[in-house]
């Protein structure tokens, strides 16, 4: 029977108030944060939330929000009531999740017997890479599903080594409870309503069990059962909605096998390589050129697939810990590694937000290789480490706390992003700044000229200064791109009206009509339209 490793902390309560402590202190300055970019969605224009009724829809209709994630809307519809849009209340749910994943995760690691369980804890509590999970409201998905994932994953353990680790002597057999089994069922369930990448829990948990038992029994598989078939059957929704809910379909996603994987094998490098080196950190990263016909392109997933190689073949002399934590990585990150469309994947084949959990894996590889290289050094290491990655995560949370900050942070490490530049513009356009809303969006249609939503927001800003013909150049490039547009026929038929030209514009709001036959603003104007035109027959 294995030794429990021995731990620095000798009451562990210590240890838990101390993972709080820094956590709480290195997150402190988001509680001055406000909403960004997608909250609007979620949460502060989300009728499901804002209204009393909404919880019904939320939860039996999957195709009420982009993403059916129930969970999450409906804690946000809690919390409404409580504080309406005050955005503080959000932010310090979001810390205190973030907080309570850092406890469980800790208290995971110990029942494990993971030498540096605290220190990969902490590390995990205040990774910069994490901020955006934190810190951006929305990602309230990541935490609370998150803290689910790992209370089903401790509950089971609980539940099939009764003792106080699984190096106990207790019978596990004897001591087994149904409950303790039917309580993690129900805690991955409640993951999966929160986000549905958490449906790689069952794989991670026969991981865990070849790692420490170098075997998978049967009796684990037959267990595994109920959770694979729940998992594949939330999987397999969420894929359809990304398609038919957010629009994850047409040129932008269409990608071959091969393309997939390069790009898979390309993210898992960089995710491994930002969490040991987080700089720069940026909202949207630029958008690789992906190539199947380029050799070196070849590399990133012939390496990582070498990686895995090789921790196999050394298990015996390193032992199977090396190669567990990186196939937990890259195992838990697979949902979102592009073999399936994902919107945000528009605007960047990867993201911060996206290895929330998945990090654990890369923690657990990395804090591996600084005890076996520092030794009875390692407690300075780590508190110098933990030092310079809360400084870190200090930094980045201002980046979040208005559209503002996001965006400009955004265009200053990547220019590119179109997304970026065209969202700034609209910061510009609610400050009345009009002359620099239009900077912003022509620099994002000379990096996406086929932006549909960028040509309608310029000629709307050309149109309030009354450049009418320019104004409808922008319009008609529109309809080309986007044929049902429908609020650009209105603003069309008003630069027309205000040209003189009013036939046309009664055409422009007709159609608007045809394609929106509640479009109050179109039929006002239709009627002004139609007003004038009488005016001058008179």
């Amino acid at each position: 029977m294995e030794k429990i490793p021995p731990s620095y902390f000798k009451v562990p309560w210590i240890a838990g108030a101390g993972l709080l402590m820094i956590l709480l202190v290195a997150y402190f300055p988001v509680l001055q944060n406000g909403f960004i970019w997608d909250d609007d969605r979620h949460l502060t224009d989300n009728p499901f939330v804002t209204n009393f009724d909404g919880l019904k829809p939320l939860w039996l209709d999957v195709r009420s929000t982009q993403q059916y994630y129930p969970l999450i809307s409906t804690s946000f519809w809690m919390e409404y009531r409580l504080w309406g849009l005050d955005p503080l209340g959000y932010h310090i749910d979001n810390v205190l999740l973030h907080a309570m994943n850092t406890i469980v995760l800790w208290r995971i690691l110990v029942f494990l017997g993971v030498p540096a369980a605290w220190l990969v804890s902490a590390a995990f509590a205040l990774h910069p890479v994490h901020v955006e999970s934190v810190a951006w409201i929305t990602e309230r998905k990541n935490l609370l599903s998150g803290f689910f994932y790992l209370l089903s994953l401790f509950t089971f353990l609980r539940f099939y080594f009764p003792g106080q680790s699984v190096f106990s002597d207790k019978n596990p057999v004897k001591d087994r409870s149904a409950v303790l089994y039917g309580i993690s069922l129900f805690f991955f369930i409640c993951a999966l309503f929160g986000k549905s990448i958490t449906c790689t829990l069952p794989a991670t948990i026969l991981l865990l069990f070849w790692w420490k038992q170098n075997r998978i029994d049967l009796k684990i598989i037959q267990l595994m059962v109920p959770y694979f078939a729940a998992g594949l059957g939330f999987a397999t929704l969420t894929i359809w909605l990304e398609k038919v809910n957010a629009g994850a379909l047409g040129p932008e996603w269409d990608y071959s096998f091969w393309d997939r994987f390069l790009i898979a094998g390309r993210a898992l490098w960089f995710y491994v390589e930002k969490f040991i080196w987080p700089s720069p950190l940026i909202f949207t990263y630029p958008m690789w050129e992906i190539d199947a016909s380029v050799w070196w392109q070849y590399l990133y997933p012939a390496t990582f697939l070498l990686l895995i190689l090789i921790l196999w073949v050394l298990r015996k002399k390193i032992g199977r810990g090396p190669l567990t934590a990186i196939l937990f990585f890259a195992g838990t990150i697979l949902p979102a590694l592009g073999f399936f469309n994902i919107y945000y994947m528009r605007f960047s084949l990867v993201s911060d937000h996206f290895p929330y959990l998945a990090s654990i894996g890369i923690l657990l590889g990395v804090a591996g290789v600084m005890t076996r290289l520092t030794g009875k050094n390692l407690p300075v290491f780590a508190v110098l480490l933990l030092l310079a990655l809360g400084h870190l995560t200090w930094k980045q949370i201002p980046v979040y706390k208005n559209d503002y900050n996001l965006w400009s942070d955004t265009i200053q490490k990547n220019p590119n992003a179109w997304m970026a530049q065209y969202n700034l513009g609209n910061v510009f356009i609610a400050e009345q700044k009009i002359e620099k809303a239009m900077h912003h969006y022509r620099k994002a249609l000379r990096i996406k000229p086929d932006f549909p939503r960028a040509l309608y927001n310029l000629g709307n800003a050309l149109l309030t200064q009354e450049k009418t013909g320019e104004a409808i150049i922008q319009y008609q490039a529109v309809i080309r791109i986007k044929p049902g547009f429908v609020d650009v026929y209105n603003n069309w038929g008003v630069a027309l009206l205000m040209e003189g030209k009013t036939q046309e514009a009664i055409t422009r709001f007709q159609k608007a009509l045809e394609l929106k036959p509640d479009f109050a603003d179109a039929r006002n104007n239709l009627k002004i339209a139609r007003s004038t035109s009488a005016g001058k027959l008179q």
